[in-house]
């Protein structure tokens, strides 16, 4: 009887594996289009397998922070490292998130109403707050990037920066309802809170490996969060898959302004 019963208990721990790798696998390619295998049916949902986002940003952040350190490395100048790694990481992304921020300044800044917001949001095309968003986002970001030391106290701020800002993105998607009945911000809808828990408790440990700057930055982070969370409330009654990338854009950014200014 003690082996039947063994080989159900290994069983159900593949099983657990195996479950465990698809929600990881769905993640990373939901928010990258780095090659992590094909995913097989059954297809986990979203709101199962979010608690993989923050190791997500970490690696994200973790090829961003080594492409930079790389250039710099190759003798590059400084800023064209920086430039040169923020490049690398929009083709790791696809750009989601600059498209995200791009389309939520056109909607948000440039309809009147809330139908007209929305509308603006799903057109393909960029308009000019769309543009100044992100003139304005990415130099941010080059001369803030060209302001981190290279040494491993700065590599886990950064991967730490990074995994926080996935995090803020489930927040969203988790209290704010979505305003269409289809679209990002609806099917990737975050209603599994033992799995957004478990994500906080990733992040945790993630940032626990970073000095006590790490409080500042989650708490300056959790405000900007806060903040891009009440916008799109007051002007399109909740969440789109725009949203949530304009959130990650913003929240890292300032991150990586806390760092730079308290380091």
């Amino acid at each position: 009887m003690a082996w039947p019963a063994l080989k159900v208990q290994e069983c159900l721990i593949l099983n657990s594996f195996k479950k465990i790798i698809a929600e990881f696998q769905l993640c990373i390619s939901f928010l990258s289009r780095l090659p992590f295998g094909k995913l097989e049916d059954p297809i986990p949902s979203i709101s199962n397998a979010c608690w993989a986002f923050p190791i997500c940003g970490m690696i994200i952040g973790s090829i961003t922070y080594l492409s930079f350190y790389l250039a710099l490395y190759l003798e590059v100048s400084l800023l064209i490292s920086a430039i040169i790694a923020l490049l690398i990481s929009i083709l790791i992304t696809g750009g989601m998130h600059e498209d995200g921020l791009a389309d939520s300044s056109d909607g948000i800044f440039g309809g009147k109403n809330k139908k007209a917001k929305l509308s603006i949001m799903r057109d393909s095309n960029i308009g000019t707050y769309g543009t100044l968003s992100l003139i304005i986002i990415f130099s941010l970001r080059v001369f803030l990037l060209s302001e981190f030391d290279i040494n491993f106290s700065s590599f886990l701020s950064f991967i730490s920066i990074a995994a926080i800002s996935r995090l803020g993105m489930l927040f969203i998607l988790f209290y704010l309802p979505p305003v269409r009945k289809n679209g990002l911000g609806f099917d990737a809808k975050v209603s599994n809170s033992k799995s957004l828990i478990i994500g906080c408790l990733i992040t945790l440990i993630i940032l626990s490996l970073s000095n006590i700057l790490g409080l500042y930055i989650i708490i300056f982070m959790t405000f900007t969060l806060l903040v891009v969370g009440y916008i799109s409330w007051k002007n399109i009654g909740g969440q789109t898959g725009d949203i949530c990338g304009a959130s990650q854009q913003l929240t890292e950014t300032v991150g990586w302004f806390v760092f730079i200014y308290l380091s």
